[in-house]
């Protein structure tokens, strides 16, 4: 084993010592040599190390040297402390047999190593005996020489054998005694094929994959991933079924070069590759569905008709474009879709998470039809191009029904038009499933079951403020409760509760609509946002008058929608009487499960979170799997600061002290901030530091 790292005694330190606490010295000779001097390097194992002041650029094309050009063995990329977020982005690029982050117990490193060691040892004899069945009887006794299992659970795995056809492989995965990775880098040495790469599954052609149909795909548990010529690399889980290899080469009339694959892996390729697939072949067959007249009609547009345009919409074609797009948005979990005309193309971008993605190009002239058929279905004006206009649609997907919110713009260069997807199980969440701590969610609840008082949610748009009130409002729904809503717009139909949209064409704005529902005589009441004076007033006073009122404001902590009250003119007085809760949140991306890694950030970043730089606190990062598409991130959850207004609170407010000195009180009360609630969350592992920075920079 070799270790190579820039003219860095430091690395190789960490390797030698991890290699001796694992009490592997005997079973590896290790050594130290510069990256730099890699022509000359002999190994069986090569440990490239990567720190904080090495060039990236060079680090990647050194490794694959190693790999492609060198024909080492086993190559591992070991990452320093403190650099995943310099090498996030090229990660990918790397040829390597395993990318290892620091810090790793020794156990854990010495079990990567001895993966290797003993795939080679089997590849070995296996060339010496040249007899996969006397191989099969050597992976056993391997796996015990090697302490990777004990003699016991060998004997166990060779007696469950005997009463089923299973590999003895298959078996030990089945007890638990291996895992799958060990399991495929084991039966690759034995059978002499490559394993099937992250980086293979992450970039892998669309008209490859296309090339095995994908019935066969499923049938078969396998994905097309690379051609050169006639030959296609497919990542298969059984690649010792001869009928299954006999088979695509029939199909494809290719000479099948099978690479090891683990069934999740693959069946999650197949989901996402043969979906899109099929969302570019629809994409496509529209400019054979779309005929000459829309495209005349398109650079006739100021004389489309009504009729024609309603015509357009219904082309069978478009149909079946948009109902894709929505059906793989929600497949995708997307919270919008951006339908977005540019001077020569039409763009198609989802929101996932957050970030915006693209995911498809139609054909420039179908964006007309598609727009109308979209206000069809919203019931908006088809004619009217030149004004904004917001719609809604109800779409029913199998059995899940999705509320959409449509916004139609108009542009330079035609209609844009946003969808909205309100998922309805968002919404009717339990209140436990949104991030809160134990303490925080037994403050909320104790707060949402009062009779009387306020409760004010806070932060920027996007952040779930929305999906906090409803799921408060599903808690404490009943039959003896009467509760109305105003909302602009109405985001989520509810059952058993009156919603009221605010229309201000026809003077119907949150004030005038309050002033209506207090004659209603509601219980609870929910004000979609307070943006002025006289909401505010009304807002509190109902609150003063036996009412819970639950509702928003654009503040950036919890402390600050004090002084903004003030701001809009409500008395100190009628605040500190009124306010029961105060909530700011913000939402994080949730760390992907399946790939899940511990990082040590930059001394720098922990000094920018005053967190001890000398402490050994943990934190972690997804490394980018098949699961999660190559990004790290898997889904969001929320981040809060409550001020559960107490006396000594409602004292300060009183005397209208300023919005740090109340701060200051909630926090000796025991409040937490965004950002230690953030930071307490990187710590279980459930988001990334990088991701409590950006969320909590202007707090």
């Amino acid at each position: 084993l070799t270790v190579c790292t820039y003219d860095n005694a430091e690395g190789y330190g960490k390797i030698s010592a991890m290699i001796h606490q694992g009490g592997l010295q005997d079973v590896v000779t290790i050594s130290h040599q510069p990256l730099t001097r890699k022509n000359g390097l002999e190994c069986d194992i090569a440990v490239a190390v990567f720190d904080v002041n090495d060039d990236i650029q060079k680090y990647v094309e050194d490794v694959t040297f190693l790999k492609i050009v060198r024909k080492i063995p086993a190559v591992f990329a070991v990452l320093s402390e403190g650099v995943r977020a310099e090498v996030k982005e090229r990660i990918q690029d790397i040829a390597t047999d395993d990318i290892v982050l620091l810090p790793i117990s020794p156990q854990e490193f010495g079990g990567k190593i001895m993966t290797h060691v003993v795939s080679m040892k089997i590849e070995n004899e296996k060339r010496r005996q040249g007899d996969f069945s006397k191989s099969q009887q050597l992976l056993g006794e391997l796996l015990v020489e090697n302490s990777i299992i004990s003699p016991l659970q060998l004997r166990k795995a060779l007696e469950y054998q005997k009463g089923s056809d299973s590999r003895l492989g298959d078996v030990l995965v089945m007890l638990g005694y291996i895992s799958e990775e060990q399991k495929l880098h084991f039966l690759s040495s034995q059978l002499g094929m490559p394993l099937a790469t992250p980086r293979q599954y992450a970039s892998a052609d669309l008209n490859v994959v296309a090339l095995v149909p994908e019935s066969l795909a499923k049938r078969f548990t396998c994905i097309a991933l690379e051609r050169d010529d006639t030959r296609l690399t497919v990542a298969m889980a059984d690649v010792l079924n001869l009928r299954q290899l006999d088979t695509l080469r029939d199909i494809t009339d290719m000479t099948i070069v099978p690479a090891l694959g683990t069934v999740d892996d693959i069946n999650t390729s197949i989901e996402r590759y043969y979906t899109d697939i099929s969302s570019q072949k629809d994409a496509s067959d529209l400019m054979a569905d779309l005929g000459d007249d829309v495209e005349y009609l398109q650079q006739e547009a100021d004389d489309l008709s009504v009729e024609e345009a309603a015509a357009a919409g219904a082309e069978l074609g478009i149909i079946k474009l948009v109902n894709m797009l929505i059906a793989n948005a929600v497949r995708d979990r997307a919270s919008d879709i951006h339908i977005e005309p540019m001077e020569k193309e039409l763009t198609v971008r989802y929101r996932i998470d957050g970030e915006l993605r693209k995911v498809i190009s139609p054909p420039k002239r179908s964006h007309q039809a598609i727009i109308t058929r979209i206000k069809i279905l919203s019931d908006l004006d088809i004619a009217e191009r030149r004004l904004p206009q917001d719609g809604r649609m109800v779409v029913k997907i199998g059995r899940k029904e999705i509320d959409i919110r449509v916004s139609i713009l108009p542009s330079v260069w035609g209609e844009k038009a946003v969808l909205r997807i309100l998922d309805k199980e968002a919404f009717e969440r339990s209140t436990s499933n949104l991030g809160f701590t134990p303490h925080d969610l037994s403050v909320f609840k104790q707060n949402i079951t009062k009779p009387y008082g306020m409760i004010v949610v806070t932060g920027p748009t996007g952040s779930g403020k929305s999906t906090t009130l409803y799921s408060a409002i599903q808690t404490i729904k009943s039959v003896a409760r009467n509760i109305v809503t105003v909302e602009d717009p109405v985001e989520f139909h509810m059952e058993g509760i009156t919603q009221v949209q605010v229309n201000n064409k026809i003077g119907l704005n949150f004030s005038n609509a309050l002033r209506s529902i207090l004659r209603q005589d509601p219980d609870v009441v929910l004000i979609g946002e307070i943006r002025d004076a006289e909401t505010a007033d009304i807002a509190i006073k109902m609150s003063l008058t036996g009412h819970l009122v639950l509702s928003t404001l654009h503040t950036n902590d919890a402390a600050g929608a004090i002084a903004r009250f003030t701001d809009i003119g409500v008395p100190p007085l009628l605040i500190g009487s009124a306010l029961s809760l105060i909530i700011a949140q913000r939402l994080v991306r949730r760390i992907c499960p399946k790939c899940r890694a511990n990082v040590n950030p930059p001394p720098e970043m922990l000094e920018q979170l005053k967190l001890d730089t000398g402490s050994d606190l943990k934190f972690y990062s997804g490394e980018g799997c098949v699961n999660c598409n190559g990004t790290g991130y898997m889904g969001r959850t929320g981040i809060f600061e409550m001020i559960d207004v107490s006396k000594g609170i409602r004292t300060l407010i009183l005397r209208n002290a300023p919005t740090l000195e109340i701060q200051r009180r909630a926090e000796q009360e025991g409040m937490k901030t965004l950002r230690q609630a953030g930071i307490e969350l990187a710590l279980k592992g459930e988001t990334t530091i990088e991701q409590v920075i950006a969320a909590t920079t202007e707090i």
